[in-house]
């Protein structure tokens, strides 16, 4: 039986009830459970009667009773406490309990939890005494909201609802020992304020009469309202807040706090509240960042914002009567769909654009002809949108309105140019190529194939035909282009088939949400830039596109898709050789040595040893065939617990991979290269690698061939001609601001001449989260121009290319992520986890197990490794212990064992991690009773997931605190909910009430996750700055030094060898390295100059015999962190081994060196070389 969008929908309801009934409560009256009648003591017959579940009803209302926790110890969010109450005040543990009872167990066990996770902290006073007066942040009185109505406002109403906590004593018969109960009662008060009077004295205050369902006065407690006002730009700013001034004597101080309060404010008939004033229409000037920003959100409107609480109101309503007070905030985002609608008649009907139809094999029209309704249907919006600048922007934004028009139109403009290159021949043949590459990249090896050895053969569950397509097959396959992603790629010809286009020099950002394609696309132009160059010659086959990464396992994630698309670009020039030449189409993973061998002779030994089936052995990277899926890796032989390891082998020394599948077209060897040695041997056309990784050319010379550099310094063959850049929000601080330095030598070794001319590479980065990307773009490639694609419009909802799924019958958005947030005022984070988890996993039990996928694995993130720890130490106990507790109470006899639970970081190797992956993948089955078959109970990840796990099963998560960046929490979050036409993702925040931080969050809730994208903050890239010259200036110059001279230099610093080159090679390098500091930040352009004509005195004076450190020679370099003695140190420069943290050994030394050195004008002449 499928899963339904309805049943998810109602499943994940019931998932969020259940974490609101555990936090704040009140419980739900379940079916099972038995009314009671309080009269006196109550005597049950056995204990069993007693540990039933019971309700009793108040003025007809089914309400609940604690059996076994008092209300402060059961609730821990959602309360009003009476003014002045203390931490160290006895509210918590004040019930008797049956020494023997479970129920004292239970409670023990929840007070021990309370006493590890929880401690004292005292909070200052926030200074606004009156309006909110707290004495306690942990122990909180006051709540409040502040909103925005219109000057005709006659009045509006306050109500303020809660429930309050009555002791009963029980016992069973024959014992003496009593036990104390809480019996709820719903109370609520209203306040009805006139505009008028308030306005008189402007502010009033009442103490609000109290009343349960029977509308019986309660008369202990004391809640106060007061409420403010001022005037702002024609309107009203009003906050208004509730205190818990109570204070009876001689009665139990949990019943004079509130619980499960909520204020709720109200406007009469005919009248609604006002959106908050916006930013724009309280400045008279704002910068073009914020217009473009409050052009895009101008119909997001903020109806209140909460205090010591979060503000809430319905969503997807412009009629706003009613806001309200709430703990657990919820905000659903739009989910947007890439689909693009085109009017035809009276009709919109769905523009598809297939695969096949472009390659030529199902369709003879010319893809002009199929792609020309795309770019007509774009102009025509564009059209549309400029025609609505002058009537519905406001005047401070209409600048800012027709500068993204603008942008919209340059971006139709290099479209138009795309479709017209396309007449042309050769480029046509390019473009059709590139598809049928992409359609069978998508296709083929996706599904892994596994088998047993039988009698010397590989039994696979699936056949090789089963699994594989060739252009025949798909003829009629469904597959399609995303509008975005194809036009994406034509807007990107010009740059390829024109290398001194304007267009080349720009930095193309694909700016698009999580999941939405980004890959396909830039991976669609990539193809195409392979497929043209083998095409224009055949011979000039190199490296010809860079792919980095910032994390190793995106890096690993990726390779296994990009290998898929250069298996089917070999496949096609095995079928094109006369075309596309003898020499392959290959893949390189250029990684650390901890996921792939940086030489045969490590590769040699591991593969020895997995054939042994040695434990200490490390699987390789590459696990299945890119072609048809066969696993690589270990086979079990039928009969027989022996195991073999398939698909790698030793060949002339070096490690090849290739199909076990016979049938397989690379049997013989897969075109994947994943040893250093072998990748600057064969130089594969596709190299992608980790960003830390490029510092290997410091040290290692042989890397030069992967720029098409021989030993002479000569080119000998093209040097890349794109580089692609995923992910670039993570290219900032440190790490960007080394990247940006390090940057202009990979240009440098990237530059070609044609004619006079000097061909930079094309850059394309892509990111779901950016903001002031021009900056990040400048400082780190030194590109004056960038542009984001696809250019925003005038509403962040719609861009053309990307608009929200809206249902057809209903007219309304579709579901999308619900994100929820989760603040406990009495507990601390560690202890909110116990309870939310809890609640979450075991919420799974009540939903059939026939639905019960999506929300079966919970997917948790921390921010660090340390609270990672804390949180596996709380799955290992805490969480079990407080589950069993849950469910007793709760009469639910069905309890989830979390027994299958594992960790996804930085602490795993990379094989582990893959494999950790494919867990995630496994879906719930009721029927798998092993553990190690079985779908995983929750996973504990660090930052690692931000970016490459693709598990579109997952449906919920929890987020422990809030993470320093938005963007990070937006890419965080967008790991669930990816299907979300069918299971919609549910998104817990956890937010730690100890950090004023989380709190200012939590309060801000709802307009943080309404302008989400928004909030994302600016990267900083200081790539010139005085720390980033003096850690890595003198790593470029040394990287460029040993690839771009001729082999001698890159053996040895001799320099006499490098002062031959100073007129033709490093004047001219020097100069490029200053225009682009000019570009980024001129301040530092003398600095540069300064420090780069010091590091040639010290080559030149050094009289260097090696380049690195050793005990037999003086070597100029060693790696930072290494230990040396002081002598050797004195001399040689600390270099660096990664892009990221700067190391303790990495600060420069004035050394006696310079004191000694000649600076005369005739030994130095070579200084004037330098301007």
């Amino acid at each position: 039986m499928p899963i339904t969008l309805e049943k998810s929908l109602k499943n994940r309801e019931t998932v969020l009830n259940n974490v609101k009934e555990e936090i704040i409560g009140p419980g739900q009256i379940r079916e099972s459970y038995t009314k009671f009648n309080p009269v006196g003591t109550t005597e049950f017959q056995s204990k069993e009667e007693l540990r039933k579940p019971y309700y009793w009803i108040v003025g007809r209302i089914k309400e609940e009773i604690l059996q076994r926790e008092s209300p402060t110890q059961r609730y821990v969010s959602g309360l009003l406490f009476p003014l002045g109450t203390s931490e160290n005040e006895d509210v918590s543990f004040d019930t008797l309990l049956d020494k023997e009872s479970v129920e004292e167990k239970d409670v023990k066990k929840r007070d021990e939890l309370f006493e590890i996770t929880e401690g004292i902290e005292n909070t200052e006073d926030d200074g606004e005494v009156e309006l909110f007066p707290q004495r306690n942040d942990f122990m909180p009185s006051t709540m409040g909201l502040t909103f925005c109505v219109n000057k005709n406002l006659p009045n509006f109403t306050v109500k303020i609802q809660g429930g309050t906590y009555t002791p009963h004593n029980v016992r069973v018969k024959g014992e003496s020992n009593t036990i104390q109960w809480w019996l709820r009662e719903s109370l609520e008060g209203i306040w009805n304020v006139p505009i008028h009077d308030l306005l008189k004295n402007r502010q009033m205050d009442t103490v609000v009469e109290m009343k349960n369902k029977k509308e019986e006065k309660i008369n202990h407690y004391k809640i106060q309202f007061l409420a403010r006002i001022r005037e702002v730009k024609g309107k009203y700013i009003i906050t208004v807040s509730v205190t818990n001034r109570s204070d009876e004597k001689g009665i139990n101080r949990q019943q004079l706090a509130l619980f499960q309060s909520e204020m709720s404010i109200s406007t009469p008939d005919n009248h609604s509240f006002s959106i908050y004033p916006r930013q724009y229409e309280m400045k008279k000037y704002i910068s073009d960042e914020e217009a473009s920003t409050e052009l895009l959100y101008r119909n997001e409107g903020i109806y209140a914002f909460g205090h010591g609480c979060a503000a809430h109101w319905e969503q997807n309503r412009t009629n706003i009567k009613e806001i309200s007070t709430t703990f657990i905030p919820e905000y659903e985002t739009l989910s947007m769909k890439p689909d693009v609608y085109l009017k035809q008649g009276n009709k919109n009907i769905e523009l598809k654009i297939k695969m096949s139809d472009l390659a030529g094999i199902s369709s003879n029209k010319h893809p002009e002809q199929i792609l020309k309704p795309l770019v007509n249907g774009y102009e025509e919006w564009i059209n549309n949108k400029e025609k609505e600048i002058k009537d519905k922007i406001p005047e401070i934004l209409r600048p800012a309105a027709k500068e993204h028009m603008r942008l919209c139109k340059e971006s139709l403009r290099r479209m138009k140019k795309g479709l017209e290159l396309l007449r042309e021949e050769e480029i046509l043949e390019a473009f059709r190529l590139a598809n049928l590459a992409i359609l069978l990249q998508q296709v083929n090896g996706k599904d892994k194939r596994f088998g047993v050895i039988e009698n010397n053969q590989i039994l696979f569950n699936k056949t090789y035909s089963e699994n594989t397509n060739d252009e025949i097959k798909l003829k009629d396959a469904k597959n399609t282009w995303r509008a975005f992603q194809i036009a994406f790629i034509l807007l990107s010809i010009e740059s390829f088939v024109n290398e001194k286009s304007k267009a080349r020099e720009i930095v193309d950002l694909i700016w698009f949400p999580t999941g939405g394609g980004k890959t396909e696309a830039y991976l669609g132009v990539a193809a195409f830039q392979m497929i043209l160059r083998r095409l224009r010659n055949p011979m000039d086959a190199g490296v010809d596109v860079l792919m980095r990464y910032t994390l190793r396992l995106l890096t690993a994630d990726q390779f296994q898709r990009s290998s898929r698309l250069i298996c089917a670009l070999e496949y096609l020039r095995s079928k094109n050789q006369e075309k596309l030449g003898e020499i392959p189409f290959s893949i390189g993973i250029w990684v650390g040595s901890k996921t792939t061998p940086n030489s045969n002779k490590i590769a040699k030994s591991n593969l020895a040893k997995l054939q042994k089936n040695n434990k200490d052995a490390q699987e390789f990277v590459v696990n299945n065939c890119s072609w048809c899926g066969a696993n690589l890796g270990f086979y079990d032989e039928k009969g027989s617990k022996k195991k073999r390891y398939l698909g790698y082998k030793i060949d002339n020394n070096t490690l090849a991979i290739h199909c076990p599948d016979k049938n397989c077209h690379f049997h013989e060897e897969l075109p994947i290269y994943i040893v250093d040695e072998t990748i600057y041997e064969k130089r594969p056309t596709f190299l992608i690698g980790t960003v830390d990784k490029f510092v290997q050319l410091i040290w290692k010379p042989q890397a030069r061939l992967l720029f098409g550099i021989d030993t002479n310094g000569e080119r000998f063959i093209s040097p890349p001609s794109l580089i692609i850049q995923d992910e670039l929000h993570l290219i900032s601080g440190p790490l960007g601001t080394l990247t940006g330095l390090f940057e202009t030598l990979i240009e440098e070794l990237c530059l070609k001449k044609v004619d006079d001319d000097v061909i930079k590479p094309k850059i394309i980065a892509a990111t779901a989260t950016i903001k002031q990307f021009e900056e990040q773009a400048l400082a780190l490639f030194g590109r004056k121009n960038s542009m984001l694609f696809p250019s925003p419009g005038l509403e962040n909802e719609d861009s053309f290319f990307a608009t929200p799924a809206i249902d057809e019958k209903t007219g309304k958005p579709m579901p999308g992520r619900k994100y929820v947030g989760i603040y406990t005022q009495t507990v601390r984070i560690m202890m909110s986890q116990v309870m939310s988890f809890s609640s979450i996993l075991q919420s799974a039990n009540e939903i059939e197990q026939v639905e019960r996928d999506p929300y079966w694995t919970l997917l948790s993130f921390y921010n660090t490794l340390r609270e990672l720890g804390g949180g596996l130490t709380l799955t290992q106990t805490d969480i079990p212990q407080y589950s069993t507790s849950m469910s007793m109470r709760k009469g639910q006899k069905d309890l989830r064992f979390i027994n299958n639970y594992l960790e996804l970081t930085s602490r795993k190797q990379s094989h582990e991690i893959s494999k950790t992956i494919d867990d995630l993948k496994v879906e719930y089955d009721s029927n798998k009773k092993n553990i190690r078959d079985s779908a995983i109970d929750l996973c504990l990840a660090s930052n690692i997931i931000e970016v490459g796990v693709d598990i579109d099963r997952l449906s919920v998560m929890a987020i422990v605190g809030q993470p320093k960046m938005t963007a990070q929490y937006i890419q965080v979050s967008g790991r669930v909910g990816r299907r979300w036409w069918e299971r919609p993702g549910l998104i817990f925040t956890l937010y730690s009430n100890t950090k004023s931080r989380d709190k200012s969050h939590f309060e801000h809730f709802r307009e943080y996750h309404q302008k989400l994208y928004a909030q994302v903050e600016p990267t900083s890239v200081t790539p010139f700055s005085d720390s980033s010259l003096e850690r890595g200036l003198h790593a470029v110059i040394v990287g460029y030094l040993r690839q771009a001279l001729n082999d001698d230099i890159a053996r040895t610093p001799d320099w006499n060898e490098i002062s031959k080159n100073l007129n033709d090679k490093i004047v001219p390098f020097y100069n490029r390295l200053v225009e682009r500091a000019k570009l980024v930040d001129h301040e530092q352009v003398e600095e540069l100059k300064s420090r780069f004509l010091t590091i040639l005195k010290r080559l030149e004076n050094g009289n260097y015999t090696a380049w690195e450190v050793d005990s037999k020679v003086d070597g100029y370099m060693y790696p930072a962190g290494t230990v040396l003695p002081q002598t050797m140190k004195n001399k040689a420069e600390s270099m660096i081994n990664s892009m990221r943290n700067v190391d303790s050994e990495c600060r420069g030394l004035i050394v006696s060196i310079y004191n000694s050195e000649d600076t005369s004008e005739d030994d130095n002449s070579w200084e004037g070389l330098f301007s």
